[in-house]
């Protein structure tokens, strides 16, 4: 079975920031120049994934969620101006300067370009299928810009406040997150392209961390705006939401005792599971009724992984 987006990212970035502890990836003595540079390049190149399997989760994700919009009971051009906008010209756009990049690749643009096509003329009649080229394909890298542009296109409103928001509910702490996703962005450009850069083991630690709470916090924030325009919300429909005010969080703490499902905002403990799997399945059952995203957390209250429930 193949992974969800969410599972390849973070197995993914658990694996870069296991790697980033060990001693081949930490310098030695400053004599120790032949080990120091493999290190350094090392270092670079894992920056250069990290960053990347940020960037393909958030446009894999937007994906599934347009597809589940493509299933929404109500009419192309009742839904919101700037989704239309991204699904048509939007999406023509990107998917040209994608076949452009498939063409000097050595790869087949016609049938990239005949997709895209297809699935723009979708919105004028017969069943609707929404591109995955409307939104996140606009440039080579995914800016903060753009991820903001995306929430926008699903009617959520103040984009990266709510991204910061949702992940500090969530034990992520309150860092700006627009700021250390373009911080990010930086280290990874210099990574891939100034020989003189320096990776440190500390940076990908820390962008591990700042990654997946960016993850969770844009998952939960789109799934649910996605899955109110599916169902034809006429608030929604009608303007950008927040869509913190309203949301649940459900929690599965990793604790001595076992994992806890707790609700947010709750001490008690709804149920106490010694298997994890277990444990998750019927947290995210429990949670499915509400809607409440799930979210594991290590025991320093820290998030692991989690499930948007809204569009599973």
């Amino acid at each position: 079975m193949s992974l969800s987006s969410r599972e390849s990212f973070l197995r993914r970035i658990k694996t870069i920031e296991q790697a980033a502890g060990d001693a081949f990836l930490i310098d030695r003595v400053l004599t120790d120049t032949s080990h120091n540079n493999r290190a350094r390049l090392l270092r670079n190149g894992l920056m250069v994934v990290a960053f990347t399997s940020l960037e393909d989760f958030i446009r894999a994700r937007t994906g599934d969620l347009l597809d589940a919009v493509s299933r929404t009971v109500v009419h192309f051009s009742d839904l919101p101006e700037v989704m239309k906008n991204a699904a048509t010209m939007g999406a023509m756009k990107a998917a040209r300067m994608r076949a452009e990049m498939a063409k000097n690749a050595g790869q087949d643009p016609i049938s990239l370009l005949q997709e895209a096509g297809q699935h723009v003329a979708s919105t004028a009649a017969g069943a609707l299928q929404l591109s995955r080229y409307s939104l996140g394909y606009s440039a080579s890298n995914v800016s903060s810009n753009e991820v903001a542009q995306i929430l926008t296109a699903f009617h959520a409103m103040d984009a990266w406040n709510e991204i910061t928001l949702i992940a500090s509910r969530c034990g992520a702490g309150s860092m700006p997150l627009k700021a250390a996703y373009d911080q990010a962005m930086q280290l990874r450009h210099a990574a891939a392209h100034n020989a003189d850069a320096n990776t440190q083991p500390r940076d990908l630690q820390t962008f591990c961390s700042q990654a997946i709470a960016i993850a969770l916090g844009f998952d939960v924030v789109a799934s649910r705006a996605a899955r109110l325009l599916k169902e034809g919300d006429p608030t929604i429909l009608a303007a950008k939401v927040r869509v913190s005010d309203g949301l649940v969080l459900r929690f599965l703490d990793h604790e001595a005792k076992g994992c806890v499902e707790r609700k947010e905002g709750t001490a008690r403990a709804v149920k106490i599971t010694r298997d994890p799997d277990e444990a998750l399945k019927r947290a995210v059952k429990n949670a499915q009724k509400a809607y409440e995203p799930v979210v594991s957390r290590d025991a320093r209250g820290l998030p692991l992984s989690w499930v948007a429930t809204d569009v599973m």
